[in-house]
């Protein structure tokens, strides 16, 4: 039986659905440095390195699709051209050398994950390339988390078995809709047969986990389309999903111009997809509930740390594994290092002078203040846990909370008479109904978000 999902009110979605930031890390993107430079990674890394005990994290960029999926916004290289490939792999390894004798005291890998792009264009030798490089300095622990996205079409036995004898044991499959029509507005072609013949092959070759990645608000999407996806995603029965709002921003992302616009669902069709994912998903399907776009198999790792509040956010998604420091790989890769965001450049001309430079490829970055950690453990607790103890919060501040977040408190009262969230005395908690506005709630502790007026983000719901 489905269970009951509370109703949003009309006038709390036209109240709340505004534009703001997804909360990918905070401070936002937007309000990184052009000046950071590459001297201010390299201290980063020497700071790193003074941890010896640490574990680390790392993230691989390879970028390379045979087409763009109009809806797609990561950092993508189109075509097949192998010398293109070869050049990448060869600057790939020489920023993976570089990293590595700045971190000769931190070599073990609590986390690994490769993204794109699709990871999966590489052929199978190609993937022990990179892998071999990577363990060439550093070591998976025994219980690291080692994951990658893959792209059904593309993929194959032997690279899954590749993948599976290099210690990968997670793998996130791009699914976005399963509803051949939407599919072709979105120019995509992945059939339900080939999505679900690497799910099977996946857990025959011992995959512990395989994750889909849903999306809801695409061109073309009505309540009987996306029920149809949601049917398909019940009979294969992931371990983990991952289910996102579009975000239509045609500004930063030209090609998303290609999709007919007048077919985007309107926000109350959006709403009515999420609150039908929730209901079957959490209902039907037997799995828990996770942060306010993730839902996890109860016998999962992250569906059990939730219930604790220890699940943790990264630039690689919900983890279970707290860390301090990852490291990021390739064009347009993300580290987060000793209280530091970095990027590297997004243009593969400038990524590649960069690493040809003999140095790293910096685009900008951010080194955190006192403030700015704060409010990064205000949000990432809100958005994996949907609760907040007052107590930790101030045990890395030296004022009380409700003195240092007054106006924010406060704002709280009005989203507490509106039914999002209940503000105990040493805690806040988001509510069922909150889940849904619970950017509107990390919003309002975003120092940075008054002198962002102006700045073009999704919409929130």
């Amino acid at each position: 039986m489905s269970r009951p999902v509370l109703d949003v009110p009309s006038d709390l979605l036209a109240k709340y659905d505004r534009v703001g930031p997804r909360y990918t890390s905070y401070p936002t993107a937007p309000v990184w440095r052009d000046d950071f430079g590459e001297q201010g990674l390299v201290q980063a890394l020497d700071a790193a390195n003074a941890k010896p005990d640490a574990p680390l994290g790392v993230y691989v960029h390879l970028p390379f699709c045979q087409k763009r999926c109009l809806f797609c916004a990561c950092n993508v290289i189109l075509g097949k051209r192998e010398d293109i490939v070869l050049d990448y792999l060869d600057r790939l390894e020489q920023e993976i050398d570089r990293f590595a004798a700045r971190l000769p005291q931190r070599r073990k890998l609590s986390a690994m994950h490769w993204g794109g792009g699709t990871p999966t264009h590489l052929s199978p030798e190609q993937i022990e390339r990179v892998a071999g490089r990577i363990f060439k300095h550093f070591e998976l622990l025994p219980d690291a988390e080692v994951s990658i996205e893959v792209h059904p079409p593309v993929t194959t036995e032997e690279q899954l078995r590749t993948l599976y004898g290099l210690g990968f044991r997670r793998l996130s499959l791009g699914v976005q809709d399963l509803d051949w029509d939407v599919q072709q507005l979105i120019a995509r072609d992945q059939t339900v047969e080939q999505t679900e013949h690497i799910l099977l092959l996946a857990r025959e070759l011992g995959f512990e986990s395989v994750n889909f990645d849903l999306i809801y608000g695409l061109p073309g999407q009505t309540a009987e389309t996306w029920d149809f996806t949601l049917d398909q995603i019940l009979r294969m029965h992931p371990d983990r999903l991952a289910v996102y709002s579009y975000a239509h921003v045609p500004w930063l992302h030209p090609h998303q111009d290609r999709m007919p616009a007048d077919r985007l669902p309107a926000p109350d069709l959006k709403l009515h997809m999420i609150r039908r994912s929730k209901e079957r998903l959490a209902g039907d399907g037997g799995y828990v509930e996770i942060g306010f776009d993730h839902f996890a198999a109860p016998t999962d790792s992250m569906a059990k740390a939730v219930g604790k509040h220890r699940l943790y956010r990264n630039f690689m998604g919900y983890t279970v594994k707290p860390g301090d420091d990852y490291v990021g790989f390739g064009v347009s890769a993300i580290s987060e290092v000793s209280g530091c965001f970095v990027q590297n450049h997004a243009k593969l001309n400038r990524w590649n002078e960069g690493i040809d430079g003999g140095g790293f490829a910096v685009h900008k970055g951010l080194r955190l203040s006192q403030d700015d950690l704060l409010r990064k453990l205000i949000i990432e607790r809100l958005m994996c846990n949907l609760w907040l103890d007052l107590d930790e919060v101030e045990q890395h501040s030296e004022h009380p909370f409700l003195e240092e977040f007054a106006a924010a408190w406060e704002a709280l009262a009005e989203m507490e008479a509106d039914g999002l969230v209940v503000r105990g005395a040493r805690h806040l908690q988001i509510t069922e109904l909150g889940r849904t506005f619970l950017r509107n709630v990390c919003m309002l502790f975003d120092g940075y978000l008054p002198e962002q007026e102006g700045q073009r983000f999704s919409r929130t719901i």
